[in-house]
């Protein structure tokens, strides 16, 4: 056999146990894939928000831009003395909005816009675990100074999340790994180790106070009564379990 030949021959070689290798490794997945049980164990709870984040604005108009920022920064600073008074922290405050800009109103005798002056908008959100007193601080913050209440929602806090998510997981892969034993049980077979694991379903928040005022609207001096509800929670887990 001359060396072109055996050349030719042992490229076949290598090709042919190539070919073997891939087979083999397919069959070996296409198996795997086959000897499973795909299952899902979906777990519910109910948990009252903690805590509450309350968004608050003051607008200024006037001709001077200086004497606006002036009069605005005044505005601010006694609602944020005001909320450390009623022992807001200051970590617990968050300055998330400062625009100002020329004011412009619609003149229909004119049929243009004419400059009015200038308008600034400084926005501060607070974020507190004292929920009960939301209305108490809503009255506060309007006292000192604050003409737009934004928004007023309630959320879990991340440590109560986090306990809340943990005690969903946990009930929900119990009853993902009963149904896959019951599965295993009437098939013949038991029941592995898990293959793949996925969750979904759990919300995020933050709710939403229902009655809360709209965007631009100035609550009455009388405090108002705004406390959460308890929100309905679930998580679902997704779990493939080998088969033996």
């Amino acid at each position: 056999m001359d060396d072109k030949t055996m050349q030719v021959l042992t490229v076949a070689g290598v090709v042919l146990l190539l070919l073997m290798t891939l087979f083999s490794e397919k069959q070996i997945s296409l198996s795997a894939e086959k000897n499973k049980i795909s299952v899902s164990g979906t777990a519910e709870t109910e948990a009252m928000p903690d805590e509450v984040v309350l968004s608050f604005t003051v607008l200024t108009e006037g001709n001077d831009a200086k004497k606006v920022q002036e009069q605005n920064s005044h505005k601010m600073n006694s609602v944020i003395a005001g909320l450390r008074e009623a022992g807001i922290k200051d970590k617990e405050i968050e300055t998330t909005g400062y625009n100002l800009y020329p004011w412009q109103e619609w003149d229909p005798s004119l049929q243009k816009s004419v400059e009015k002056g200038y308008r600034l908008q400084q926005t501060i959100s607070v974020t507190t675990k004292a929920t009960e007193r939301a209305g108490e601080l809503v009255t506060l913050a309007v006292q000192n100074g604050v003409n737009t209440v934004n928004g007023i929602s309630f959320r879990l806090s991340s440590e109560k999340e986090q306990e809340v998510r943990e005690q969903l997981v946990e009930e929900a892969s119990a009853k993902a790994r009963e149904k896959a034993e019951s599965l295993a049980r009437s098939l013949g077979v038991s029941v592995g180790d898990v293959l793949h694991v996925t969750e979904s379903g759990f919300p995020s928040g933050p709710w939403y106070f229902d009655r809360a005022m709209k965007s631009g609207v100035v609550l009455e001096a009388a405090v108002p009564e705004i406390s959460p509800e308890q929100i309905k929670l679930s998580l679902q887990v997704n779990v493939d379990f080998a088969v033996e």
